[in-house]
């Protein structure tokens, strides 16, 4: 790694990251789009809401870096201690932004807003406010001497919406970078073992790679050599794996099914078992949801099956619940209840206890229904654990529904 590289330092607060409540995931993805930029990411630090310990954190990586991103300790509360930390350590004041609170009093509109909110009004003197688009906590930027310092809020959603909607401009905007050609792409239901082992076996030898592992894809970054070879890997993968599972950019699966309803003006309705709700979390985790997405019903229990969905109980003792038959029957009931235009069900074992020599563990069927058409079923065998086995089996469920969409 060359050493002619900027440098850059990402700073985490908060007691909850350094006692292990939490799991830090903004070094990785931080580091990851830094790198894009051409920065050399030296360190990554986890810091208690000390303001100490974290004043001493500033000032030592002021002193070591050209970057500095702080993330986390902007909400209201006594422990939300990072404007205090920059103000002492810039040697500045914290000063009230009355644009802020006006902002914030819009955002409660119609609800009392507390007293306390006021704090997060407050910015560094000479620092400039940076918008949140999709949170209540705004972020702010400015110069600790020679190093600039960027302030970013704890929750992943917030943090990711912040650098991608400006805070990457404006970091390449404020350094004069070669920022190296990247071709992005995104890997779903492919163990990341075997996307290296096959990403080893393409040609370019002067391409490089690297990899974001999230709960419901790998994303995946080709750099260097010339923009034909770069192309030369990505379709050497879609070749090994298929073109439903390798895509080109950084793409979730919840957002390949939105883009297919939206595309044709349909509404999807879910019926879940063994996901316990997963694809609608991840489904309304997406802004304007509400446009593509009813509702859904978790039918857990053969019970709830029965009653919530209406499944005649007989058919569910005669095949089980984790079956064509039971996964057919529950696309045709959601689609009964409701106003949809496209019915999607899944049935399983997710374990670790449950399984058989018939249905292992893992055993999943995902049925997927279209206006008056016959359901189609389609049987998955997953492996790995209860969480694991849930995410891919939504992961399935999703790229199933948009490749019958799309034909």
């Amino acid at each position: 790694m060359s050493n002619n590289k900027p440098r850059a330092i990402v700073l985490s607060v908060g007691t909850e990251l350094t006692e292990g409540i939490i799991l830090n995931s903004h070094l990785q993805y931080l580091s990851s789009c830094l790198n894009r930029l051409g920065f050399m990411v030296i360190r990554g630090i986890q810091i208690p809401d000390i303001l100490g310990v974290f004043k001493a954190e500033l000032g030592r990586a002021a002193e070591e870096c050209s970057l500095i991103i702080v993330t986390g300790g902007l909400g209201p509360t006594s422990d939300d201690l990072t404007r205090e930390a920059i103000a002492e350590a810039a040697g500045t004041e914290l000063v009230f932004q009355q644009s802020i609170w006006e902002d914030l009093k819009k955002r409660y509109s119609g609800q009392k807003i507390a007293e306390t909110n006021r704090k997060q009004a407050y910015i560094p003197q000479g620092f400039k406010i940076l918008k949140n688009p999709v949170g209540s906590a705004p972020g702010f930027y400015g110069r600790i001497n020679k190093s600039l310092i960027i302030a970013l809020p704890g929750p992943p959603g917030e943090l990711e919406a912040m650098y991608t909607s400006g805070v990457e401009r404006l970091i390449e905007n404020l350094f004069s970078l070669t920022v190296e050609q990247v071709l992005t792409g995104t890997a779903m239901l492919i163990p990341e073992s075997r996307l290296e082992e096959e990403l080893q076996k393409c040609p370019g030898r002067s391409v490089t790679w690297g990899t974001r592992v999230t709960d419901d894809r790998i994303a995946f970054y080709l750099r260097g050599g010339s923009e034909e070879e770069r192309k030369a890997v990505f379709s050497c993968l879609q070749e090994s794996f298929g073109s439903l599972y390798i895509r080109r950019g950084d793409v979730e699966p919840a957002q390949l099914l939105s883009r297919a309803l939206r595309s044709q003006g349909l509404k999807i309705a879910l019926a879940e078992s063994c996901t316990g709700g997963l694809l609608g979390k991840w489904l309304t985790d997406l802004p304007g949801s509400s446009d593509i997405f009813w509702g859904g019903v978790t039918a857990y229990s053969i019970q709830a099956k029965i009653d919530l969905l209406g499944i005649d109980n007989r058919l569910v003792a005669e095949y089980g619940a984790v079956s064509s038959e039971t996964a057919a029957a529950m696309t045709e009931a959601i689609l009964k209840h409701c106003q949809a235009d496209v019915g999607l069900a899944v049935t399983g074992i997710a374990g670790p206890g449950g399984g058989t020599a018939q249905k292992p563990v893992g055993t999943v069927w995902i049925s997927f229904k279209w206006g008056d058409r016959k359901p189609l079923c389609r049987l998955f065998q997953f492996h790995g654990s209860r969480d694991q086995i849930r995410r891919k089996t939504a992961v399935a469920a999703f790229l199933l529904a948009e490749s019958e969409l799309k034909g």
